[in-house]
């Protein structure tokens, strides 16, 4: 029930999210309450953060590298964003968990794999980003 109470106002406020992310002032122009809005967004993903590690652990790093992939494959509208997101996330953690239950004879923590992972890639953004700059 919390996943769902913080994915439903996320899903239905992302065409602001979309809004907020020309900035602050073309979003006012258009009626968005930019304070307001950030508020509930920051609200509903803490909402849908604890749910998911209570249930899961600490998956963190599903949660800073499937987005950045999911913005390579569909792009920036978190109409298409939001959705693939979730489905890549959930298609990751499945594989990663086949993964750790049939390498070896005892099941190595989700936690761990995700890490070993997703911290490479997330060193490989880190210095891209440096390179844009």
């Amino acid at each position: 029930i919390p996943m769902f109470v913080g994915l439903v106002p996320l899903i239905l406020l992302r065409w602001r999210m979309n809004v907020l992310t020309m900035g602050d002032d073309e979003a006012k122009t258009m009626g968005v309450n930019t304070n307001q809005i950030r508020f509930i967004v920051i609200i509903c993903s803490t909402l849908v953060t604890a749910a998911s590690v209570s249930v899961s652990g600490m998956i963190g790093w599903v949660g800073l590298v499937i987005p950045h992939l999911s913005r390579k494959l569909v792009g920036n509208n978190y109409n298409h964003l939001m959705p693939a997101s979730i489905l890549f996330g959930a298609i990751f953690l499945l594989l990663v968990d086949n993964v750790s239950r049939n390498l070896l004879t005892t099941e190595i923590p989700l936690g761990i794999l995700t890490a070993f992972i997703g911290a490479p890639f997330f060193i490989y953004l880190i210095t891209r980003e440096d390179e844009t700059s």
